[in-house]
């Protein structure tokens, strides 16, 4: 996957992988067993718009100390 996602970029698409996928519905939809394949993973691929407000706002982060401990 991580092929795939730097290949994109370098091709100028976006990639995003994708969580909270049913996969057994994808295998299904697709008849996917019946070809030998299942489906692992799901990667959604796109070209932004340059009217999308998002890409413009500052992304907020929590701060280092809020997400790593020294246990």
């Amino acid at each position: 996957m991580g092929g795939v996602l730097l290949g994109s970029a370098l091709l100028g698409i976006d990639t995003v992988p994708m969580e909270g996928v049913d996969l057994q519905a994808l295998d299904t939809e697709f008849d996917l067993r019946s070809k030998g394949y299942s489906a692992v993973a799901v990667v959604s691929f796109g070209y932004r718009s340059d009217e999308d407000f998002n890409a413009k706002i500052p992304k907020s982060r929590l701060s280092e100390e809020t997400i790593f401990s020294k246990a």
